[in-house]
């Protein structure tokens, strides 16, 4: 498939865009007509179903506005099997269109566990069969809090795929831990920052970025900036745009060599800018579409704008 960084920013070229599409499902926020099937008929057959459906419309709404996508697997996992199986479904529909998939995740722990979950998330083979891992996305957002040993086993187990090791995050208490400074001077934040260029040198792509990034909030223009300084090979996934008051300054200042090192990360702001009740018709698909695609084009373009 080939190293992750280049085929981001591949995307990102072609479609003129650095938005990265989050696939957030929260049921209360479908629309009408979607949540009705399912009241009329409360099986695990319609929930599956209703996801997948809704994600499909969304995808292919935004998928030339869009770099990539951004399943949480904990909105999946809240809905049990029903939610697995419509989350397969929907990364094997991205893998058929050629669409590029982070798997949100923030997985990690010693290195035996972290191999299972390399294994489970971004190998391209099932550990026993030898047949097509059904789940496989292109890329992995985790926690590298375990340090290298945490990090090798996901780059055993496909080393072509992309690693996004949170650094700063957006919530308003990741401060508590992220903003300590250190005994060397930099705080944990900035230190993760500098782990990440220093883990990703040995995956580089022909553009100059790295397959192992970092997530920063989109919420820090300034510290935004910093973190490029200490991290400029890494790509920057960055959440927060929309319901979370991120700064398209922040898109900015981590832009990075070429203007293709930071990607805006938006769930809700696209996945919903309809009210659920306005959508209760029959042609919900086309109207919610039309909606969607809006969103991500207005997005896609304030973010050009700003770079430009």
């Amino acid at each position: 498939m080939g190293c992750f960084a280049d085929r981001l920013i591949d995307r990102a070229k072609k479609n003129q865009s650095r938005v990265i599409v989050g696939l957030d499902p929260t049921m209360a926020r479908f629309p009408a007509y979607l949540q009705a099937q399912l009241k009329a008929d409360p099986t695990e057959e319609r929930l599956e179903e209703t996801l997948f459906v809704f994600n499909r419309v969304i995808i292919e709404a935004t998928e030339d506005q869009a770099v990539a996508y951004k399943p949480q697997a904990a909105f999946y996992e809240q809905y049990g099997l029903a939610g697995v199986r419509a989350l397969q479904r929907t990364i094997t529909l991205m893998r058929e269109k050629g669409l590029l998939t982070i798997i949100d995740a923030k997985r990690n722990d010693i290195a035996h566990t972290a191999g299972a979950y390399a294994t489970a998330w971004i190998s391209p083979t099932h550990p026993l069969f030898n047949t097509p891992n059904l789940w496989q996305s292109d890329a992995i957002t985790i926690n590298g809090y375990l340090g290298r040993d945490g990090i090798d086993p996901f780059l055993a187990a496909n080393p072509d795929a992309g690693l996004f090791i949170l650094a700063k995050t957006s919530n308003p208490s990741s401060g508590d831990l992220q903003d300590l400074p250190l005994a060397s001077g930099e705080t944990v934040a900035e230190k993760m920052a500098m782990l990440a260029q220093s883990w990703g040198e040995q995956v580089m792509g022909s553009e100059g970025y790295s397959n192992i990034g970092v997530v920063v909030g989109a919420t820090y223009p300034e510290l935004s900036a910093k973190l490029r300084a200490l991290a400029p090979s890494a790509p920057f996934l960055m959440p927060g745009i929309g319901a979370q008051g991120g700064s398209l300054d922040a898109i900015s200042a981590a832009s990075g060599k070429g203007g293709v090192g930071a990607y805006a990360a938006s769930s809700r702001g696209v996945m919903y800018p309809f009210k659920a009740e306005q959508l209760h018709q029959e042609n919900w698909a086309d109207l919610a579409a039309e909606q969607i695609f809006e969103a991500a084009k207005k997005l896609r373009e304030a973010i050009q704008a700003k770079l430009t």
